[in-house]
């Protein structure tokens, strides 16, 4: 009993960082909607970053979450 007890632990443990990297995930696709008026700001962003610059159509998903985070540090930027 206890060594399944124990297992249970376990696994709730190990499951957890995958729980909240899919709670985040869903959480910064709730809040960020991309409107016209981004535009401005993602190349600027893309300036900033000494990146190529492209709409944001042709960004990576990796970029596109780069981006709302840098987003969220720069409120003054919406």
């Amino acid at each position: 009993m206890q060594n399944v007890l124990s297992s249970l632990v376990l696994g709730a443990a190990l499951l957890m960082p995958t729980a909240n990297m899919i709670a985040q995930d869903h959480h910064d696709r709730m809040t960020h909607e991309w409107k016209d008026s981004e535009n401005e700001t993602w190349h600027r962003y893309l300036k900033a970053h000494h990146k190529k610059d492209h709409d944001w159509e042709k960004a990576t998903k990796r970029e596109q979450t780069a981006y709302w985070k840098w987003r969220d540090q720069h409120p003054d930027t919406h």
